[in-house]
């Protein structure tokens, strides 16, 4: 699975509360936990580039991916890159 678009809904300490699929905004999950949030150290260096410029990793309880008639929980992994706007995401381990 490849990453696609999301709007993500940040909360306090700007950290993602729920995700909605951009294409189809009606896929939503909530996030249930932080497991991991990065910020690159180099960010101008990074900004304008493909690079990762923000990541988190977090726990979520909506459709399953490849199954979304199907609701469980699994980790998402949220990305901004320097190249282009906008949040990307995938399930941990599908890119």
């Amino acid at each position: 699975m490849h990453e696609v678009q999301a709007i993500v809904d940040l909360g306090p300490f700007l950290v993602p509360v729920a995700i909605r699929h951009a294409s189809h905004p009606d896929v939503e999950w909530a996030v249930l936990s932080t497991i991991e949030n990065w910020t690159t150290p180099e960010y101008y260096s990074v900004n304008g580039t493909p690079g990762e410029t923000r990541r988190f990793r977090v726990r979520v309880a909506g459709p399953l991916p490849g199954h979304p008639s199907e609701v469980g929980e699994f980790v998402l992994v949220v990305r901004r890159y320097g190249d282009r706007p906008g949040w990307w995401i995938a399930p941990e381990g599908a890119t």
